[in-house]
C-alpha cells in the first residue's frame, strides 16, 4: 500500500505546481477537520460540559460564569472556551449543537497548520521546511483526533504557538516591524490563561527562559545588563502587565462573586492539588509522556530519534536555529508537564508543534543533501505516508465512527424520557453525572449523591423521575424502604443490549 502511494504521489508531485498545492491542502484540512465534524454525539464529558455551558450563556444572558443545567457553576476552567461555543451557536440561531462545540477545537487545528507553515515559511524564509512541519504536524495521530473533539486543549496549543512563534520571530525583525508581533504574542498568552488558566503562561514562558538560556548561557550577576536587554528586547516589562490586565480582573471578580469559591476549586483543587499530588487523583510517574508521546505522534514520533541523532552528527544544533528552536519547545513543554504528579496525554499537545519544526527543518537538511533523483523517491515516499494517513481518517470518519454511534449515543434515551417526563418536569440524576444525557435533557435536573437528600425529594407529592446506574437501582430496596420505585426504560434497551454507560430510568409516584 505504502509503494502504491509513494509512486502515485511521485506522478502527483511531477504533474501539480502552483495553486494545485494550495487546493490539495485546503482539501487536506477539511478532510482531516472539519468533514463530518457534528454528526457524531457529544461523547465526551468535556464536549457536553461546554456544551451546557454555553447553552446557559444564551439561555440566562450571564456570561461572567457559566453553569451547568443542575445549576452549578462552572468552576474547573476559565470561561473564553464556552464563550466561543456561545458566539458560534449564536451565529447560528442560538442553539448550541456538535458543530459549535467542535468548531473552535478544529478551527484552532487548522490556524496551528497554517502558523507554523507559514511563520516558518514565510518569517524564516524556509518553505521546504514549512511545508514539512504542516504536514507532519496535520497527520500526527493524536493531533487530528483532538481537532475533531471539543476540547480546551487544542486552542490552547493555539494559544501557545501564537505566543510562542511572535516572540521568535520578532527578535529577528527592526524595532518598528517587531512590536504588532510581541502584541500578538502577548495577546496569545492571555487568552491561554482565560482559556486554561496558569498552565497558558507557565507554558510560553518556560519555552522562552530555556530557549534564551540555550543561546545566552546560564544567566550570571555580571550578566544582568544583557538579560535585562534580552527582555527589553521581547517586551516582557509591558506584555506582562498587559496579559495581568486582560486576565486578573475576571479572576477576582470570579472569586468575589463565588465568595472564595472559585479559587479554592480551579486554582487550589484543579492546578495545585492535581499538580503536586494533593488530590486524590491517581498520580502518573515521570516518564508517562515519553512512551505517550511514541504512541500519540505516530508515524512521525519513529523519525524523532533518528533526526536527533542526524542532526547531532551533523553538528545542526549549532547551525540551523529553527530546529533548536523547536527542540526545545518540545522539550521544554515535556519536561514542565513531567514534574505534574497528574497527566492525561491530551496535556502533551502543545508540544506537537515544536516537534513538528523540529522534524521539518531536519527533513528539509535531509532533502538538501539527497541526489536529485533520490530527493524526488523521498519527497514521494513523505507524501505518501502522510496520504495513507489521511485515508486512514477518512475511514475512520467514514465507517468505524458511525459504527459506534449507538454504543455511545444518549439522543435516543434522551428523547424518550423528556416524552415520559416532558419540561418542566424534572429528572433526578443520582450518583452520575452523565454529561451527554444532560445535555440532551436540557433543564431542569438536579444532581443528588446522598441517599437521604434522594429519600427527601422522593416523599414530596408528584411523579419524580431518577436516571441512576443499575447497581443503584438495585440498591434502592435497602437505602429507601417503603419507597416503590419502578424502572421504566434504560438506555441499553434502545441500543441493542450494549451500552458505554449503562443507566436505568426509574419513576417514583407520591
Amino acid at each position: 500500500m505504502f509503494l502504491v502511494f509513494s509512486l502515485f504521489f511521485m506522478r502527483v508531485i511531477h504533474v501539480l505546481r502552483g495553486g494545485w498545492f494550495l487546493f490539495l491542502g485546503v482539501l487536506a484540512i477539511y478532510l482531516l477537520f472539519f468533514h463530518r465534524l457534528a454528526d457524531r454525539d457529544l461523547w465526551s464529558s468535556h464536549e457536553a460540559r461546554a456544551g451546557m455551558d454555553a447553552q446557559t450563556i444564551l439561555d440566562d444572558g450571564v456570561w461572567g460564569l457559566p453553569r451547568l443545567y443542575d445549576g452549578r457553576l462552572e468552576m474547573q476552567k476559565p470561561p473564553l472556551y464556552y464563550w466561543m461555543v456561545a458566539m458560534l451557536a449564536w451565529l447560528r440561531g442560538g442553539v448550541v449543537d456538535a458543530w459549535a462545540v467542535r468548531l473552535p477545537a478544529a478551527g484552532a487545528a487548522a490556524l496551528c497548520i497554517l502558523l507554523t507553515g507559514i511563520g516558518l515559511g514565510v518569517g524564516c524564509k524556509r518553505a521546504q521546511a514549512g511545508i514539512i512541519t504542516a504536514i507532519v504536524l496535520a497527520t500526527a495521530l493524536h493531533f487530528t483526533w483532538l481537532a475533531r473533539i471539543g476540547r480546551i486543549d487544542m486552542p490552547l496549543t493555539l494559544s501557545v504557538t501564537l505566543a510562542l512563534g511572535g516572540l521568535y520571530l520578532a527578535r529577528s525583525r527592526p524595532p518598528q516591524r517587531r512590536w504588532p508581533l510581541l502584541v500578538l504574542a502577548y495577546l496569545a498568552v492571555a487568552a491561554g490563561v482565560m482559556l486554561k488558566g496558569p498552565i497558558g503562561f507557565v507554558l510560553p514562558a518556560a519555552v522562552m527562559s530555556l530557549h534564551r538560556m540555550g543561546e545566552l548561557g546560564l544567566p550570571r550577576l555580571r550578566h544582568w545588563r544583557i538579560g535585562s536587554a534580552e527582555l527589553a528586547e521581547l517586551g516582557v516589562w509591558w506584555g506582562v502587565p498587559l496579559i495581568a490586565a486582560l486576565t486578573l480582573p475576571w479572576f477576582m471578580w470570579a472569586n468575589r462573586a463565588t465568595d472564595g469559591e472559585f479559587f479554592r476549586v480551579f486554582l487550589w483543587h484543579h492546578n495545585i492539588e492535581r499538580g503536586f499530588g494533593g488530590s486524590n487523583l491517581r498520580a502518573n510517574p515521570w516518564w508517562f509522556y515519553l512512551p505517550q508521546f511514541v504512541g500519540d505522534f505516530l508515524p512521525w514520533s519513529l523519525l524523532f530519534p533518528w533526526a536527533v541523532w542526524w542532526s547531532y552528527r551533523r553538528g545542526l544544533w549549532r547551525t540551523d536555529a529553527e530546529a533548536r528552536f523547536g527542540l526545545v519547545w518540545f522539550l521544554s513543554v515535556l519536561l514542565v508537564l513531567s514534574c505534574s504528579r497528574f497527566k492525561r496525554a491530551d496535556y502533551l499537545l502543545p508540544a506537537y508543534p515544536g516537534a513538528a519544526v523540529f522534524l521539518g527543518c531536519i527533513g528539509q537538511h535531509w532533502l538538501g543533501e539527497l541526489a536529485p533523483r533520490r530527493r524526488q523517491l523521498a519527497i514521494a515516499s513523505f507524501a505518501g505516508l502522510a496520504g495513507i494517513m489521511a485515508t486512514v481518517w477518512v475511514v475512520r470518519v467514514e465507517w468505524q465512527l458511525p459504527a459506534r454511534e449507538s454504543y455511545r449515543d444518549y439522543r435516543a434515551f434522551a428523547a424518550r424520557i423528556r416524552q415520559l417526563a416532558p419540561c418542566p418536569d424534572e429528572v433526578v440524576f443520582f450518583r452520575t453525572e452523565a454529561h451527554p444525557l444532560a445535555f440532551h435533557l436540557g433543564r431542569p435536573l438536579a444532581l443528588v449523591v446522598q441517599w437521604a437528600e434522594l429519600k427527601a425529594r422522593l416523599l414530596q407529592p408528584g411523579t419524580h423521575y431518577v436516571v441512576t446506574p443499575p447497581q443503584c437501582a438495585e440498591e434502592s430496596r435497602l437505602y429507601l424502604p417503603g419507597i416503590r420505585l419502578e424502572r421504566i426504560l434504560g438506555n441499553t434497551d434502545l441500543s441493542g443490549g450494549e451500552h458505554e454507560r449503562p443507566l436505568i430510568l426509574l419513576r417514583c409516584v407520591r
